[in-house]
């Protein structure tokens, strides 16, 4: 009932993780939407998605969505949010995002940068890998990550109280009784 009618091969299916056919605007106008309808206080939303956001530009790529989800959980804001802030990192980004984490955890290092001494690094993994690459993404996601999160913290805490509002004011002018709080005439006939 709910399956295409013609199917994706796999070639169209990992360009689907790439390039959205919909295109990214309408894929980040979608997720927005989403996170201004998320019923919780502003604080909470705004809150979880920079925690999303800031576990988005650490090192540890395959379990962005978990560790989002648990810093979410313990800092008892919405893991809803979170796990949608992840979606800032994307293969699209996270090129820029690595360039930017990486180049900071040299300058907070107090390395230099030496001309082809990444590429050997990748090639051959042992103990100089960790500190030559490993060590200035996790030092320098932390700055990084951090102004991320701030930069979307107060833009998504705005959104969510302007959503939330409007909404209130939907309500208020389509059921001016039960905004009151008065009870509606059909359930205190039931009664």
């Amino acid at each position: 009932m709910f399956k295409r009618r013609t199917k994706r091969s796999p070639l169209q299916k990992a360009r689907e993780l790439v390039w959205p056919s919909s295109g990214y605007r309408r894929a980040s106008l979608y997720l927005w939407r989403r996170l201004m309808r998320l019923n919780a206080p502003p604080h909470r939303v705004a809150l979880g998605f920079a925690i999303g956001v800031f576990i988005s530009f650490s090192p540890f790529l395959g379990l962005h969505l978990a560790l989002s989800g648990l810093f979410a959980w313990l800092l008892r804001v919405n893991v809803a949010a979170s796990l949608l802030g992840n979606f800032l990192g994307n293969p699209v980004t996270y090129p820029f995002m690595w360039a930017c984490v990486y180049q900071t955890g040299i300058l907070m290092l107090g390395e230099s940068h030496t001309e082809g001494g990444t590429e050997l690094a990748l090639l051959s993994f042992n103990a100089t890998t960790i500190q030559e690459l490993f060590l200035p993404f996790l030092i320098g996601s932390i700055p990084v990550g951090i102004l991320a999160g701030l930069a979307f913290y107060f833009p998504v805490k705005k959104g969510v109280e302007n959503f939330q509002a409007a909404r209130r004011a939907r309500f208020v002018k389509t059921h001016p009784t039960l905004a009151a709080g008065a009870i509606p005439s059909h359930t205190s006939e039931a009664l």
